[in-house]
Order: C-alpha cells, then sequence, then structure tokens
C-alpha cells in the first residue's frame, strides 16, 4: 500500500486528510455496544494501489473487550462516496460516505442484537492535521439520536506546521 497522501483518484481528494497512522482514545457511553467503557485503538488510512480506494484499519479494545475493523472507502458507480466495513465478529456494513471541508460523515444502518439501528459518525480533522475529533450516534427511528462513542485520535507522526519566515 502507498502511504502518500497525494494518490488520491480524481473524487476522493476530501479523504487526503485521513491518510496516516492514528493514536485514538476515546469513551464508550452505555448503548449498542454495550456498557460505558473507555475506547483505546491505532487506526491507518492507507492508499491502495492506484489510490482509488482508502483503507481504513481498526486494532483496539473497549475497556476489556478487543474491537478490529477494516473498511474499504471509494466511488460507487454513480461516483459517489460510499464505505464498505468488515467487523471481527462476523458483520458487514454499506455506508454512505460524505468528505468536505475535513470532516468526514458516514450513515447507514446496523444490526444489533435483532435490531437495526440507523447509525452514524461525524469525524473532523483538526489543529492543523494532526488531530481527528468524532462521534458515534444511533436511531431506532432516524429522528432522534443519541451518542454512543466520543473519540479523539493524534496522528502518530504529527504534518510539519508552517512557519511564517523570520
Amino acid at each position: 500500500m502507498s502511504h502518500s497522501a497525494t494518490d488520491a483518484a480524481p473524487g476522493l481528494e476530501n479523504l487526503r486528510p485521513l491518510v496516516g497512522k492514528w493514536h485514538t482514545e476515546g469513551r464508550q457511553l452505555d448503548g449498542p455496544l454495550g456498557p460505558a467503557s473507555p475506547f483505546v485503538a491505532v487506526e491507518t488510512f492507507e492508499w491502495l494501489e492506484g489510490g482509488h480506494f482508502l483503507v481504513h484499519r481498526l486494532d483496539g479494545h473497549f475497556g476489556g473487550r478487543a474491537a478490529a475493523c477494516v473498511e474499504v472507502i471509494g466511488l460507487n458507480d454513480a461516483r459517489e462516496l460510499y464505505g464498505q466495513t468488515f467487523y471481527n465478529d462476523g458483520m458487514s456494513t454499506t455506508w454512505r460516505v460524505e468528505a468536505a471541508d475535513r470532516t468526514v460523515r458516514l450513515n447507514g444502518t446496523w444490526s444489533k442484537d435483532g435490531q437495526t439501528l440507523q447509525v452514524r459518525y461525524i469525524g473532523r480533522v483538526i489543529e492543523e492535521g494532526n488531530a481527528l475529533e468524532s462521534k458515534w450516534e444511533q436511531s431506532r427511528d432516524g429522528r432522534e439520536w443519541t451518542t454512543f462513542l466520543e473519540t479523539r485520535a493524534t496522528k502518530a507522526q504529527p504534518l510539519p506546521t508552517t512557519s511564517v519566515g523570520p
């Protein structure tokens, strides 16, 4: 896989700020993943050769329970962003993805314990690209949303800051 942030194929340029290795910490709130607990993970975003797909890998823990996923983000036939996620518990989902102005949004459904929940994610790249704040929300009816996970990620290798000349 390529590590360059400039390898994005046309239509995927807004995903460039995600590229890299991130150390993620947060708090799972009481909700569909279980009881309240700390969340820690290492996440990587890398372009698949050719830049047509961004591969996201997560390896972490909710409290004492392991969590992992692989997500592939690309364009569908209608040239819209989508993500296909595969979790380590055998579940797979397709998400609608939007990316603009250093903000990424995912929307989709998630089946858990015989129920289908509407789920959405919003992540914002901040601090000159060196941090990512995000939250996950769920809804049973699409009108009332409840946050179930809040995180903050720090880039493992921060991007250099621009400085004004002497």
